[in-house]
């Protein structure tokens, strides 16, 4: 997700033009590994795509950490020309990280004012509710969240019914717990392994945050390794929970992962430019991208679709961020994971 003190230099004033998506043709010659494709690329550079959510019906929900705190949607991003279009721009605040569905077409969004490219102001964060149930899309401020430092990655807790979720505050080290429906909100767990090392040249701790089969999972940007401990049914840290380390990945960065139907992790490295998936044992490889390579670079996030047309493609984010301190502008790429045994 975030990034702190990158190489993109932002302007807050910029206009967004919107491209069309590209033709729908998997790119085989230019990288490394899964068959790969653009489905939309913004026109202009300073477009920042920070998370991803699917909706039931198939079309991704995408949040922008810049130029503006919007939510955007892909329709049909596995049609042939999927349509792009803007489902609201959050006026209060300039810049959105963390997303995750609650309820059936019900998300949560996690907002914050921004000094440059991922420094966030003191105090500015917010916690909001967005429906796409209606005709058009509704929002609903939950709660103001001062005491969270760098909000990042946020997570429903599946047996509460959506009332509950959780966040990752990267530079305090903690899981926060909030209930969507008074806002009432408290650190849950803070242990090393969510916090950056003493020295960080990027200080950026528990990043990414998931929850499957009983455990609440979270990347390390700073530690570039994957944990998990166990929660309950409440989504407090269950008694005497070990925290386990999954794996360190061999890169300098990881953001955002998704789990798939066989519950295997695949992770965006975002300034390492590929997506590595990880197995239950902690092995892992390289399936798209490389450090020196295009096709996912500066990817920020990942999901993977949910219609019998693309459950088996993983929909990656990027921040506009290449290698050799270049830059094009914000895009999403479908990554073919059919292929991968």
């Amino acid at each position: 997700m975030i990034l702190v003190n990158c190489l993109l230099t932002l302007a807050t004033g910029i206009s967004l033009a919107v491209a069309s998506p590209l033709p729908y043709a998997y790119h085989t010659t230019d990288h490394s590994g899964l068959p790969a494709k653009t489905v939309f690329q913004f026109n202009e550079t300073g477009t920042w795509f920070e998370n991803i959510a699917v909706r039931p019906n198939g079309d991704l929900v995408l949040t922008t950490l810049m130029p503006s705190g919007s939510v955007w949607t892909l329709k049909r991003p596995y049609a042939p020309h999927p349509e792009f279009a803007l489902l609201h721009t959050f006026t209060e605040t300039p810049g959105l990280v963390g997303i995750a569905e609650t309820k059936s077409d019900t998300f949560v969004v996690l907002a914050a004012e921004f000094e440059g490219a991922g420094d966030p102001v003191p105090g500015s964060y917010s916690i909001w509710e967005l429906s796409l149930r209606g005709a058009s899309p509704a929002t609903r401020k939950i709660s103001d969240l001062p005491e969270v430092q760098l909000g990042n990655g946020v997570t429903s807790v599946p047996s509460c019914n959506g009332d509950i979720v959780l966040i990752g505050d990267s530079f305090a080290g903690s899981l926060w717990r909030l209930n969507t429906t008074s806002g009432s909100h408290e650190s849950v767990l803070a242990v090393a392994e969510m916090a950056p090392p003493a020295g960080a040249a990027l200080p950026i701790g528990i990043n990414g945050l998931k929850i499957y089969d009983g455990y609440v999972y979270w990347s390390n940007s700073a530690t570039v390794t994957i944990y998990r401990s166990k929660i309950d049914k409440n989504g407090y840290p269950a008694a005497n929970a070990a925290i386990e380390t999954i794996a360190t990945l061999d890169s300098p960065f990881v953001d955002d992962f998704a789990f798939d139907a066989q519950g295997l992790l695949w992770a965006a490295t975002n300034s390492d430019n590929k997506v590595d998936v990880v197995r239950p044992d902690g092995s892992f490889e390289t399936v798209v991208g490389g450090a020196t390579e295009d096709i996912v670079g500066g990817d920020t996030a990942v999901a993977f679709g949910r219609t019998l047309q693309d459950r088996d493609i993983l929909y990656v984010t990027t921040s506009g961020t290449l290698p050799n301190n270049r830059t094009e502008p914000a895009k999403i790429v479908a990554v073919n994971r059919a292929a991968f045994h």
